[in-house]
């Protein structure tokens, strides 16, 4: 049991001594005050006469006078027979004396409220309905209370062991119960008992010592009977248990010495072995944390020497951990191969075992939550060449582990056992973080049994709680109380926020390695490279990176300001390891900030790396320096400072020396260079030795307040890594997954991301069964919809290196875009200029020949604008409907579905399909597919071509093989929830030649149809434009007057100067309209992208109080109706998007803006002017968009 150390120990903990549940003859303890097996005189009422090594200090007699004292014990008839002992110098008067009580005993029939054991009037083990009753009742000023648990009666006729342990603390009260060596359920309260008057001191053996319930006799022998005080936490003072299982080596509470690596037990500790190792011994407990500290012992002598470990043990410790454990941080080790050791977000256990190879065997669950108190127990139990591992954590068996092998010992570490650290000597930096409390080692007397374990017992199963529904938000709460269906449930109603899908739906972005690592041919730099080789061997053509990405559809790029070597690509005012130090441009350049004007020249979003390790500073003493948090005011000025006498946003936080340089240079890229649309924050600890705890609370505050639209990534609280490196995602990839918090705006874990000891898996889901699994184990507090970004690289490494070769379009497309697009996620494929300051020339050929790639396999859509036939599962064809929001090529629209109903796509005429894409309506209603499939009519008959599990934001589904039909049939066989929705459903087929991009485009938002914008079947949606790339300098017809809903999507285009872009009205010269405002403000944005905007014309007024026309928003207050669009979002209120996901809100404690210096700079000012806006709006379709408002209330789309 894991018991709070409130007093020191005061003598000797009592050893296990293996006694029989026949009868025993044992030397009772110094310290008992009652230990009688019946050798001595029982003659009427008298006080028993002990003989030979007896102990009674007190009165021991019967109670009526005709108990029969016999060879092994006394004989009961039960009525008001038995025996009762009064100690000596004992107050167990007001229940608040700690005790152990026990006896052995054969009953020979037990009837309604016959009495076993009993103390002072109210502490009790009785039978009860049938059942054996145990426990205690205290009373309040509220009345009277019972404290009580139950378990099956013992056989009749048989001997039988029962042993008691109270034990009073000033936080509780506690009774453990052993019956023949198994552990029974614990009675636990806040209040003692209250004793009875009369009888407040004393014991009852068969008989009960309240003068109400004498008559509750049990018929019987009593064999022995034991009693004795103890402290509070004494180690199970236990002798007439039969043997726990196993024999116990080692106990440590840490009450001993360590002096020069050589450990001395105290009294109350056991060591039949040498004990050494390193820590910081204080209050009872050992603190590690350094490489190399750790306890180890060594049996003596060695019952594990072997080569296998053949002979079983168990290992028992109470720990509390800190967060960010090393990875590998070992919290018990056997042999060199035997452990249980921490491995990334798991608590991982297991062992490796030989033969002409290794074998591993590995189990795990959530790592247990930082800072709180723990208690695990392990037991290894070999048969023959096979071994099995027992583990419980917190009184829940976990899994049990079996493996085909024995636990293969390393040869200078057999037989040794290590705490807190890996046995094997070449490992000693797997420091496990945190405190030890207690530890206890074992070799087991035969076949593992619970009660082996002596430091937990498993909790008593518990009724699961339905917790009531709760509203659709981006974080749901749940509990390891809860019910599957409540988790399954709570899963279902996790949703992501516009800005999620918005950025998912971008598909493909671009990674752009750059800096001092590019000039050495090295991945991980160290802090010291000179920055003298920052020597571009041609012109640092950033524009060009940019439009080669754009022209081959990624929609944003990553750009690495600072790698874990911490050389900068701004010239930053917080350090000289950037690029003013290099020869480029005579220390004059930024590529930072060529990188944005070119981004926003091309219509690409801007993302930005920022690597929290840094080499350099740790050289410079910065980083890891050991220095204490404290209030810093950020921006920090600096002497020459350009911003002196300017009104800046001011902010303050808790942060260490090196949090505020890291702080600062993140404000100079957050205010200085316009819209940041994701900031990306590396997990990796790059080539530095110190550690720094960084404050991501602190970080993601700065972004949120400085860039309230931009999504932070990996590192963050809003995109995930998808857990590899190499451009996969899992099979089935769910939106919502089981996250721990550390605080409700710091960085959040992902949990059970990986099994145990494995790499990525594709296969690896968060199904229902898991997710309940990972809920019910503990370790999850929420369930969050967090999107899964996958990167990988396009050469072998991520900067460029000499003869790099990038992966061919066929694989890129095949093997990572169908397997992470294509599975609910996002591609960052890396793209690396050279030392020549350009991408290579087969890079760019290998990311043209993707796009081309993807132009054929999904360029055209066969199903676009096509009718759906939703059919029910009914014969009724009347309930039968058609639906065209499904092939709109519009996501924000969609059908609702239920379970079995089935869609059916007329495509006009027989195609060949290949490859089908389906997207869920997730805004509205989450991701609830499990399971769904797809047929074809071949020959009047379905014919399955493809079924397909989960489905989010995006599912491609690639046909087993090509099939030509007229009809596609899809049905949703299982889903979380009773409803959901379907977005988009598109077909396709691989072209033979790649379709060009649209130099030309057609849009009437009043169309009868989606179409694929020529003049005949216009576009017929402005959310049409969400993934459909233009040709450069494209023309944009909008048709007169035509009356579009507000939409938040970009438009992927751009001009240049020999052929700039158009967009203009036909049909007339009504100007359209885009949610109530004229088009020519949503369009505006393009004007910086080399378009002419033609968009003049008489603007209608709606009448008031007239109904919304064809594709307009819902006014406000509206709810939209199945298949519209929701209200438009504006990107930029990041606040506001918090709380309508239900947010908590972020270290408002911890940061103050000065509101008395904002406004200076074009950047910042512009961001007031937007805030004070969107304070004072209401949903309305004036409200802003995302993008940067002038002032006058024109509004731009998100580009």
């Amino acid at each position: 049991m894991l018991f709070k150390k409130w007093a020191r120990r005061a003598a000797a903990l009592l050893a296990v001594t293996v006694a029989s549940t026949s009868l025993p003859l044992a030397q009772a303890s110094p310290t008992d005050d009652l230990d009688v097996w019946f050798s001595g005189s029982l003659v009427g009422t008298s006080q028993y006469t002990t003989q030979g090594e007896e102990a009674m200090r007190g009165r021991l007699h019967a109670v009526a006078g005709g108990e029969q004292q016999v060879a092994d014990g006394v004989k009961l008839a039960g009525g008001n027979q038995g025996l009762r002992f009064s100690p000596t110098g004992v107050g167990l008067g007001p229940g608040e004396t700690s005790f152990a009580l026990e006896t052995q005993f054969t009953p020979e029939r037990f009837s309604q409220m016959d009495t076993v054991l009993s103390v002072a009037g109210n502490m009790f083990v009785r039978v009860q309905d049938e059942q054996l009753h145990y426990g205690w009742s205290s009373q309040t000023s509220s009345g009277w209370n019972n404290h009580v648990a139950s378990a099956e009666l013992p056989a009749t006729g048989k001997p039988h062991a029962l042993s008691l342990i109270y034990r009073r603390t000033p936080e509780q009260a506690k009774l453990e119960v052993f019956l023949d060596g198994e552990a029974l359920p614990e009675v636990k309260a806040d209040v003692g008992y209250t004793s009875s008057a009369d009888v407040a001191n004393q014991v009852g053996f068969g008989n009960e010592v309240h003068p109400a319930g004498q008559s509750r006799g049990m018929a019987g022998t009593i064999h022995r009977v034991r009693f004795n005080r103890i402290e509070a936490d004494a180690r199970k003072p236990l002798e007439l248990q039969p043997s726990s299982g196993a024999t116990t080596q080692l106990y440590l509470d840490f009450s001993g010495k360590l002096t020069d690596g050589t450990y001395t037990p105290a009294a109350t500790e056991t060591a039949a072995g040498a004990v050494t190792g390193a820590g910081r011994l204080a209050d009872g407990m050992i603190a590690l944390g350094a490489a190399g500290e750790g306890i180890s012992f060594l049996g003596d002598p060695n019952s594990l020497a072997g080569e296998d470990l053949d002979a079983g043990f168990v290992a028992e410790v109470n720990f509390t951990p800190e967060p960010n454990q090393t990875n590998l941080g070992t919290l018990l080790s056997v042999g060199g191969n035997f452990f249980v050791r921490y491995e990334g977000d798991q608590l991982v256990y297991g062992y490796s075992g030989r033969d002409s190879r290794w074998h591993n065997y590995k189990a795990g669950t959530g790592a247990p939550e930082p800072g709180k108190p723990h208690v695990l127990s392990v037991a290894y139990e070999p048969s023959g060449t096979n071994a099995k591992v027992v583990v419980w954590l917190d009184g829940v068996a976990l899994d049990t582990l079996t493996g085909q092998h024995l636990s293969r010992q390393a040869g200078n570490t057999r037989g040794v056992v290590r705490l807190g650290n890996e046995a094997n000597s070449g490992a000693g930096d797997r420091v496990f973080k945190g405190k030890l409390d207690t530890a206890r080692f074992g070799l087991l007397d035969g076949e593992f049994k619970p009660s082996a374990f002596e430091l937990q017992q498993l909790k008593p199963s518990e009724e699961c709680t339905t917790a009531p529904e709760v509203e659709p938000a981006n974080y749901v709460a749940v509990e390891r109380g809860h019910c599957p269906e409540t988790i399954v449930a709570r899963a279902s109603a996790v949703r992501p926020t516009e800005e999620q899908v918005s950025w998912q739906e971008l598909e493909l972005t671009g990674f752009l390695h750059f800096g001092i690592n590019t000039f050495y041919d090295q991945e991980w730099g160290h802090g010291n490279e000179d920055p003298q080789r920052f020597r571009p061997t041609g012109e640092v053509d950033v524009e060009a990176w940019v439009r080669q990405l754009r022209d081959s559809g990624f929609k944003m790029g990553i750009l690495t300001l600072k790698h874990h070597d911490g050389f900068m690509l701004w010239p930053t005012r917080y350090s000289d390891y950037s690029v003013k130090s290099t020869p480029w441009k005579e220390g004059k350049g930024d590529i930072l900030r060529e990188f944005t004007d070119a981004a926003r020249k091309y219509g690409l979003k801007v993302g930005v790396y920022i690597s929290p390790a840094d080499s350099n500073a740790e050289r410079k003493g910065i980083f890891g320096n050991g220095s204490a948090k404290r209030t810093r005011t950020i921006p920090t000025l600096v002497p020459g400072d350009d911003r002196v006498g300017k009104e800046l946003p001011q902010f303050t936080y808790e942060a260490t020396d090196y949090g505020q340089f890291f702080l600062n240079t993140m404000y100079e890229v957050l205010t200085e260079y316009g819209d940041i649309d994701e900031v990306w924050f590396d997990g990796a600890g790059g080539n530095a030795s110190g550690t720094e705890a960084f404050d991501y609370e602190a970080y993601y505050d700065l972004v949120h307040q400085l860039q309230p639209g931009a999504l932070v990534a990996v590192g963050g609280r809003d995109v995930r890594w998808i857990g590899n490196e190499a451009g996969l995602a899992r099979i089935d990839e769910w939106g919502p997954v089981p996250i721990r918090q550390h605080s409700p705006t710091g960085k959040i874990d992902l949990v059970g991301g990986r099994l145990p000891g494995k790499h990525f898996q594709e296969e690896l889901s968060f199904s229902d069964d898991r997710l309940v699994k990972l809920v019910t184990s503990g370790g999850v507090d929420s369930l969050h919809w967090w999107p899964g970004e996958a990167d990988m690289k396009l050469t072998d490494g991520w900067f460029a290196h000499p003869n790099d070769v990038p992966k061919t379009p066929a694989r890129l497309l095949n093997h990572h875009w169908d397997r992470t697009v294509g599975r609910n996620s996002l591609l960052l494929l890396n793209v690396p200029p050279t030392t020549t300051g350009s991408f290579a020339p087969s890079s760019v050929s290998a990311i043209q020949g993707f796009e081309e790639l993807r132009r054929r396999a999904y360029g055209v859509d066969l199903a676009l604008g096509r009718e759906a036939l939703v059919m029910r599962p009914s014969t009724d064809r009347k309930a039968n409907r058609v639906e065209t929001t499904l092939t709109d090529g519009n996501t924000r629209t969609g059908v609702e579905l239920r379970v079995g109903e089935s869609v059916v796509i007329d495509l006009g005429s027989e195609q060949q399909v290949e490859r089908i894409s389906v997207s869920e309506d997730t805004l509205r209603f989450g991701q609830q597919v499990k399971s769904w499939r797809v047929e074809a009519k071949v020959a009047d008959t379905w014919q399955e071509v493809g079924r397909a599990g989960t489905i989010g934001v995006k599912r491609i589904l690639v046909l087993r093989n090509p099939v030509t039909t007229q009809h596609l049939r899809l049905t949703v066989d299982e889903a979380r929830a009773d409803r959901f929705a379907l977005a988009n459903f598109t077909a396709h087929q691989m072209l033979a030649q790649a379709p060009d991009k649209p130099e030309e485009i057609w849009i009437d938002c009043g169309a009868p149809k989606a179409g694929p914008g020529t003049q005949d079947a216009p576009l017929n949606s402005l959310e049409q434009l969400r993934n459909l790339e233009l040709a450069s300098g494209a023309r944009i017809h909008l048709a007169s007057g035509t009356v579009c809903a507000a939409s938040t999507a970009p438009i992927w285009a751009y001009g240049t100067n020999d052929k700039p872009g158009v967009v203009d009205i036909v049909g007339g010269d009504q100007a359209p309209t885009v949610g109530g405002r004229p088009a020519a403000e949503w369009f505006a944005p393009l004007s910086e992208r080399g378009f002419d905007i033609r968009l003049d014309g008489s603007t209608p007024q709606p009448e008031p109080g007239e109904s919304p026309k064809p594709g307009e928003s819902p006014k406000p207050g509206e709810s939209p109706k199945p298949g519209e669009s929701p209200k438009p979002v504006n990107r930029r209120s990041r606040v506001n998007r918090r709380s309508r996901v239900n947010r908590r809100s972020r270290v408002s404690h911890r940061s103050r803006v000065n509101r008395r210096s904002r406004g200076s700079s074009r950047r910042v000012s512009r961001l007031v002017r937007s805030r004070a806006l969107l304070a004072s709006c209401t949903p309305a379709p004036d409200c802003p968009r995302r993008g940067a408002d002038s002032g006058d209330g024109q509004t731009e789309p998100v580009m």
